[in-house]
Order: C-alpha cells, then structure tokens, then sequence
C-alpha cells in the first residue's frame, strides 16, 4: 500500500509541477483561459500568476511525508474548483481551449477534461485518505526497500503507462483530424454573420469592407499562443502576398494589440483582427485553432470550416483553383 500511496504522491506532484510551470511561462495564454472561466478582467493578471504558484507549492508538498495530507487537501479543493469550472462552460456550450498544460497542451473543454480532473482528484482523495490512516511514508525510503522484483514490477508498470499515453495522444491526433475533415460550422450557401472587429493596423473592419474588392474572403481564426497557429503564420504571410489578387486573407485573432504583437511583427501579417473574446468565432462555429472558412462576394458561406493547417492548406488550394472563373460557391451570381 506504501508503494500505492508514494507512485502516487509522485504522479500527482509532476502533473501539477508540470502545469503550474506551463502556465507560468504562458502567462497570456493563462489570463486569457482565467477570463473565459469567468475571471473578472481586472482579476485575470493576479489570478494567473497566483494559480501556477499554488500549483507548485501543492508539487512541492505531495514529495515531503510532513506537507502530504495538506498538499493533497490544498490539491482536491482546486481540483473541485477546477471540475465545476469545466462542468459550468460545458453545461453552457462553451469549449474555449482549456490552457491546462500552457502551451504545452492546450485543448478545447471537453467531456475528457472533465473525467480527467476528476480521476486526478480522486487520487489526490486516496493519498488524503492514507495520510489520516497512518503517517504518509517517505518517497526515498520506500522505493529503496524495494526487492528486485519489485522494482522489474515499477519498471514495467511505469513502461506500460508510457506507451499507453503515446497511444492515446496518437489515437486523439487521428481522431482530431477526422473530426478536422468532417463538414461543420453554418451551412454552405448560408449568410455569413456580419462584424465589425478592431483592426490591429488601428481603426475597425468590418465583413462587408473585407468583401468590398469582389474577391472570395478566407477568415482564419487564430489564437496568440496557438502552436500549430504561430506555424501557420509563416505561411500565411505567403498566401497574403501570392494570392492578394486572388482572394483576401483576413485573420480574426483576439486579445489585446500586445498579446499579437510578437506573431503580428515577425511576420509582417496584413488584415489581423482582433475579437474582445470568441464571440465571432463563435458565430461562425470555429471553436478551435487555427480554424479556416470562405465567404464568398455575395456574403455567403462558401466552404465547410477547416481544423488544422492541413485542412487550411487544402481549402486555400480549392479557393485559389476556382478563383480563375465563376463558381457556384466562391462567388456570387
């Protein structure tokens, strides 16, 4: 039960060490994630920087037997915080990207986020439980009292549970590209929801002035701290310049003019707007990042969206190859 009580004392401790140091070098990516949890903007800066500090104090506490029972209560009272957060936007249809791991894993909400919230505060709920029965053993000594065949059995468990998680992030890769290519968003043919957005070159734009030169639009909904986003932006400054006679490429990112400011410059990015939150995004059904979709000159959607910059690569070579004459869909009669 000691090797039980330690492997997961030690489990616990890397997933919060690992997301309260994640969130601690996202810092925008964390206020952002705070504000659509329903942090007041006013509190978003301070509670970002106070979450990965009380994550890593609880990862500090779950390695010491003396700090474990409050480390482990500290862990399932966020934890709880954290699963009716998740159950609330959920419950409400929102599914803003989760920023659990900062950027380095970043997902939509999701049914999953849920369960595994609740299976680490479960854990977290056993070690409180085996602190009270009798005194939370120490970490070194009970992995050095370990017999060989013991430790064949650790290796081999530990072994196990690397390759099952490989698996599964291979398995949800080639679910989410399925789901990538599966036609979603507002119908084809459908009125695109109008706007008007702050414009990072300063003034406002609106959907019928990026329509105004009779070219198909392709919007791309993008996030600062995105990673598979800041790939695409290098290519999309191309597509900006090679196909500007073509079609227009707007980006609809949000946040402030700062938070874009890094991805903005370097690559010389042209017609980026900025939501306040999604709630474009939102009308338009890209509820992950980077997502792409064409209106057509009549205002009109003219393509399922596309998730990923695959499926983004693929609709631009579409728009680009009719471009060249009158189509049903890319422009309007």
């Amino acid at each position: 039960m000691h090797v039980i009580t330690v492997l997961l004392r030690v489990a616990l401790s890397a997933v919060f060490g690992a997301a309260g140091v994640t969130k601690l070098f996202d810092q925008p990516g964390t206020r952002d994630a705070a504000k659509n949890f329903g942090v007041a903007e006013s509190l978003a800066p301070a509670f970002a920087m106070a979450l990965p500090i009380a994550e890593l104090a609880i990862a500090a506490g779950l390695l010491f037997a003396n700090t474990t029972l409050a480390s482990a209560i500290a862990g399932v009272l966020l934890l709880g915080a954290f699963v009716v957060a998740i159950g609330v936007n959920l419950a409400r249809g929102r599914t803003h990207d989760c920023h659990c791991f900062g950027q380095l894993y970043s997902r939509p909400l999701g049914w999953p986020t849920l369960v595994r919230n609740l299976m680490f505060a479960l854990g977290a709920v056993f070690v409180i439980w085996q602190a009270e029965t009798e005194k939370s053993p120490a970490i070194i000594s009970t992995l050095a009292a370990l017999n060989f065949a013991q430790w064949l059995w650790l290796i081999g468990v530990s072994a196990g549970a690397i390759v099952a998680m490989f698996y599964l992030h291979r398995r949800r890769i080639q679910t989410s590209v399925k789901t990538a290519a599966a036609p979603k968003g507002l119908p084809v043919d459908s009125v695109a929801p109008a706007f008007e957005l702050t414009a990072y070159a300063g003034g406002t734009t609106s959907l019928k002035e990026l329509l105004a030169d009779d070219k198909p639009l392709l919007l791309i909904f993008t996030n600062p701290t995105c990673g598979p986003c800041v790939v695409l932006f290098e290519e999309i400054k191309e597509w900006q310049r090679s196909h500007s006679e073509q079609l227009t490429i707007a980006l609809i990112s949000f946040g402030t003019i700062k938070e874009n400011f890094v991805n903005v410059a370097r690559n010389s990015l042209g017609q980026v707007l900025l939501q306040r939150e999604r709630e474009v995004a939102e009308k338009y059904g890209a509820n992950v990042t980077p997502t792409a979709v064409v209106v057509n000159t009549g205002g009109k959607i003219a393509s399922p969206l596309a998730a990923g910059a695959d499926e983004i690569r693929q609709l631009l070579a579409t728009v680009v190859g009719n471009s060249h004459g009158p189509t049903k869909h890319m422009h309007s009669h």
